[in-house]
């Protein structure tokens, strides 16, 4: 196959990957209970630790109406808790809560997920999983980046 169109396959491969993880979380949203939106908000806050309801916003490009009612749904499920930001009492900080059933849960959804990627890629060298790991990461970024333009149009 000639570089071109090996990067084509790839291109398309990825985009195939995205979808599949897109269904993928839902899955995980329907087994949690929660909307598929909530969910990845949800994951979010445990990957940023305490935010701001305006950084949620700005990571997730929802407006600040439909992340207070995410954080809403999200607290009364006892998923997160809402405290005073102690720099700003203007601003509520919303932080992750030790949730034990959601926390099994998620074990139990996740950990073959975890062990089928650990099968995939420890025949791997360091160098391969070095390279596939920087290439994951500038995929992360250039995603990052068209995202961000799409919103700013």
């Amino acid at each position: 196959m000639k570089k071109e169109e090996m990067i084509h396959a790839i291109t398309e491969r990825l985009f195939e990957m995205t979808a599949e993880q897109v269904l993928f979380h839902q899955a995980v949203a329907d087994v949690l209970g929660l909307h598929v939106t909530d969910h990845k908000c949800l994951d979010i806050i445990h990957r940023l630790g305490p935010v701001s309801a305006g950084k949620l916003a700005e990571q997730t490009g929802l407006t600040t109406g439909a992340v207070t009612g995410i954080i809403d749904r999200l607290e009364k499920a006892g998923y997160v808790r809402r405290t005073s930001d102690p720099d700003d009492r203007r601003k509520t900080i919303v932080e992750p809560t030790e949730h034990r059933i959601l926390q099994r849960k998620i074990g139990t959804v996740f950990q073959p997920f975890h062990e089928g990627a650990r099968r995939l890629l420890s025949p791997h060298s360091d160098s391969e999983l070095a390279f596939l790991l920087d290439l994951a990461t500038e995929f992360v970024r250039l995603t990052q980046e068209q995202t961000k333009k799409l919103r700013d149009l």
